[in-house]
C-alpha cells in the first residue's frame, strides 16, 4: 500500500506540474490578442510576466509548505491559479493585466510546481532514488509544452481569448483534485519508512 501510495504521489506531481507549467509556457500567445485588446504594445504585457517570473521566483511558498504541508499549498495554488485565469479573461487596463497574470498567476505558479512537489515527493523516497524521481517529475513538468500551447493555439483560432483563458481555467482545477496525492503532514512530519529506502525501480515493479 504504501509503495503505491508513493506512485501515486509521482504522478500527482507529474501532472500537476505538466499542468501548470503548460499554461504558463502557453501565455506567450495570449500576447497579441490581448494587447490589441488593451490598447497597449508588447512592452505591458512582457512586464506583467516579468513580475509573475520575479513572485514565481521568490522561496516564500516552500517555506508555507514546510509548515503547513504540500497538499494544502497546492490546494491553494490551483484555485488562485483558476481564480487569476477568470479575473485575466475579464480585464480591461493594463492596471488589471498585472494585478492578475502578473501578481495572482505568480504567487500560484510558485504553489504548483517544482519548489512545493519535489519537496514533497523527495521527503517519501530514499536520497538514492531522489534524483531519478525528481527527473521524473521535472520531465513531466517540460512535457507540457507539446501538450498546453497546442490547445491554446487551436482555441484562440477557433474561439477568442477570453473564453481560451476559461478553458485554461478549468485545467487548472484539475491540480485541486492533484492535490490530494500528496501528503497531508508539513514537511518537517514526514519521514523516510523502511519501505522507501528501497530502489525505486523495485517499488514501481512491487506496485
Amino acid at each position: 500500500m504504501k509503495n503505491r501510495t508513493l506512485v501515486f504521489a509521482i504522478l500527482s506531481a507529474s501532472l500537476a506540474v505538466m499542468l501548470s507549467t503548460g499554461i504558463r509556457q502557453s501565455f506567450g500567445l495570449l500576447l497579441q490578442p490581448i494587447g490589441q485588446t488593451l490598447g497597449t504594445g508588447r512592452t505591458v504585457f512582457s512586464l506583467a510576466i516579468a513580475l509573475s517570473n520575479i513572485i514565481y521566483g521568490l522561496p516564500l511558498v516552500g517555506i508555507l509548505a514546510d509548515r503547513i504541508g504540500s497538499r494544502r499549498v497546492l490546494l491553494a495554488g490551483g484555485g488562485l491559479y483558476a481564480l487569476g485565469l477568470v479575473l485575466l479573461s475579464r480585464i480591461s487596463s493594463a492596471g488589471g493585466l498585472y494585478l492578475t497574470l502578473g501578481g495572482m498567476v505568480g504567487v500560484a505558479l510558485s504553489a504548483t510546481t517544482y519548489v512545493v512537489v519535489l519537496g514533497a515527493v523527495g521527503q517519501m523516497v530514499s536520497p538514492d532514488s531522489r534524483s531519478r524521481v525528481f527527473g521524473i517529475i521535472t520531465a513531466a513538468g517540460s512535457s507540457g509544452m507539446f501538450v498546453v500551447p497546442p490547445l491554446v493555439q487551436f482555441l484562440l483560432t477557433t474561439s477568442n481569448w477570453q473564453r481560451t483563458l476559461l478553458v485554461l481555467a478549468a485545467i487548472s482545477l484539475v491540480i485541486l483534485l492533484l492535490a490530494f496525492g500528496l501528503p497531508n503532514k508539513p514537511g518537517g512530519d514526514l519521514g523516510v519508512s523502511a519501505e522507501s529506502e528501497e530502489p525505486f525501480v523495485k517499488i514501481l515493479r512491487r506496485a
